[in-house]
């Protein structure tokens, strides 16, 4: 049950983090979301909460690897882009 579980957990870690930062093409007011995201990484020293619950409770992350939390730079520009882009399309649109 744990590893269906872990599976599920996973898998959509690893499909939000590729398609939430374009979800505002879908949903204009998603902003909230990655604010909070932004919010988080800046006040965990770019460091992900979900990968760190991830290796709390089932003791490796979803990219497999040990003991990994640090958001690569290439993934939170891409993030704040895209809340920039999405900000200006809400409010001066």
């Amino acid at each position: 049950m744990i590893y269906i579980i872990k599976k599920i957990w996973f898998t959509l870690h690893y499909l939000g983090m590729y398609f939430i930062p374009f979800a505002w093409v879908y949903f204009p007011k998603i902003y909230w979301l990655y604010l909070i995201i932004i919010l988080s990484w800046y006040f965990n020293h770019n460091k992900c909460i979900i990968t760190e619950v991830e290796y709390y409770l089932f003791n490796e992350t979803f990219l497999n690897r040990k003991n990994v939390y640090i958001v690569p730079k290439k993934h939170r520009y891409i993030l704040y882009f895209n809340f920039i882009i999405n900000l200006l399309f809400v409010f001066y649109l």
